[in-house]
């Protein structure tokens, strides 16, 4: 199998995975909401989130072990070693998540105090048994890791799919007996779901007779790449998750209506990250193998091929998105979210176009280099949509992800271009003139859209996009020269 048949295969997978959350979401959410009150579908949507949360800690282990077992495939001992070790850091991060996430649980009414005293108690004990569902996924996210570190996502992907169909099924069946219930099932479903993950390991692994030891040395590694990895990507949480607790605390009457545009949002975005996530074994494979600047090419491509991708979703996204809300939530729940679905939709997606030179510094073990930026722009991000939130209600989480992610977006362009030894200009094109050309268009459609050059404006976006097209086709033939 060629290395881009490979890599469109394990994307393949991993948007399967993403689809098996997506599940939870698009189809489900609007089910819930129909069964469960605005109040306990806004509980359970909170309880998720910070399941997300503790969810994006595991997954930073699950591509550490990744990267580990992709490097040492070829010698069992070190292969195994590396497991082993993994497994005592997700137990060490077993026990702190679970310590935290106890201390929230008792200070819980203190912080969401717009929650109704009736529904405290409810919302406290789905909290805990989310949390605690997540808690037991990160210790499974080292088989994740492995089955990624050999480029076999595809049987991670079945499993998942099975499993969260599953769930979703039994969630809607059981929502009118409330979220407590909903909680349990979901509890025992997803302990199932792991526990059959480390059976496939097992399995897939094979018995080994050598003593297993703990290596402080593999344990140091181990640690300091996955260090990186978290701030990362609680930097990332603080840009794309934060906003259900913003919303939750300071707009709580709005949380629902948030929360559905969220979840297509997410969708969307979270596919683009299942694409982008199996790009890092070529990219270990070009830099193992000395050829840095054919990587440093392939990085500037995806980031063109992700910025065009952006604005062809953006079009598409301003032209049919009332159309897909009123078909998925009805006329009465689409109407509220249907003005800021495709600013929310951009916005978010804007973010992405860096995604590529992220895992460049993964596969190069450098993202400790820029961790400082995420870190910022989840800053910012948060203590903008605070601001926002409280001026102008949920909308104001577009409005700070957009300010924080453009101002960032300049650092990444710059430090990209010093540092590389290609010094191609694309890189600005991609990181700066496209997203800004797209923030320009969003507010000339916004504004004029319905004036007299409305129609002159919708036709030469739409020859935009077709261009945009034309690129993607291009771009991607490049990509594929290179990855082979």
């Amino acid at each position: 199998m060629s290395g881009f048949n490979r890599l469109i295969k394990n994307s393949v997978a991993n948007i399967i995975n993403g689809f098996s959350n997506v599940i939870m979401g698009i189809v489900i959410s609007p089910l819930l909401l129909h069964k469960l009150t605005t109040t306990e579908f806004s509980v359970w949507s909170l309880a998720l989130q910070a399941g997300a949360l503790i969810g994006i800690i595991g997954f930073g282990l699950q591509i550490t072990v990744g990267r580990f077992v992709s490097l040492h495939r070829s010698d069992q001992f070190q292969l195994r070693s590396v497991l082993y070790n993994s497994k005592l850091v997700s137990y060490i991060l077993a026990s702190m998540m679970l310590i935290l996430v106890l201390v929230i649980n008792h200070y819980y009414s203190s912080f969401f105090t717009a929650i109704p005293v009736e529904y405290q108690k409810q919302a406290k004990t789905t909290f805990l048994l989310i949390c605690i569902s997540f808690i037991i996924n990160n210790i499974s996210s080292i088989y994740l890791g492995y089955f990624t570190g050999i480029e076999r996502n595809d049987i991670t992907a079945s499993v998942n799919l099975v499993f969260k169909t599953i769930l979703g099924v039994f969630i809607v069946f059981i929502a009118k007996y409330g979220i407590f219930a909903m909680c349990i099932v979901y509890f025992s479903i997803n302990l199932i779901n792991q526990i059959f993950f480390f059976y496939i390991f097992n399995r897939n692994l094979g018995k080994d007779a050598t003593k297993k030891t703990m290596n402080a040395v593999v344990i140091k590694k181990i640690a300091i790449f996955y260090i990186g990895l978290l701030i990362w990507n609680i930097a990332q949480f603080l840009i794309t998750g934060i906003g259900t607790f913003t919303v939750g605390k300071f707009a709580f009457n709005e949380l629902a209506g948030y929360v559905l545009a969220m979840t297509l949002i997410n969708a969307v975005v979270g596919i683009i990250g299942a694409i982008t996530s199996p790009i890092i074994q070529p990219m270990l494979r070009l830099y193992n193998a000395g050829k840095v600047q054919n990587l440093e090419k392939l990085v500037v491509l995806l980031s063109l091929l992700y910025a065009f991708i952006v604005y062809i979703a953006y079009f598409v996204s301003s032209n049919i998105s009332g159309w897909i809300l009123n078909l998925w939530l009805g006329h009465d729940l689409s109407v509220h979210i249907e003005s800021s679905f495709t600013l929310l939709l951009t916005a978010f997606l804007i973010r992405m176009i860096a995604a590529p030179y992220g895992m460049m510094l993964v596969a190069f073990g450098k993202q400790l280099s820029v961790a400082y930026l995420p870190l910022l722009e989840g800053v910012i991000n948060f203590t903008l949509s605070i601001f926002f939130v409280k001026e102008y209600g949920a909308v104001g989480i577009a409005y700070a992800t957009a300010i924080s992610g453009m101002s960032i977006m300049v650092f990444y362009a710059f430090k990209f271009y010093r540092e590389s030894e290609i010094r191609d200009g694309l890189i600005f094109t991609s990181f700066l003139i496209i997203p800004a050309t797209i923030s320009v268009l969003m507010l000339v459609n916004y504004y004029f859209a319905h004036s007299l050059y409305g129609k002159y404006i919708h036709i030469s976006q739409l020859a935009l996009s077709l261009i945009s097209l034309i690129l993607v086709a291009i771009l991607i033939r490049k990509i594929k020269s290179i990855v082979d």
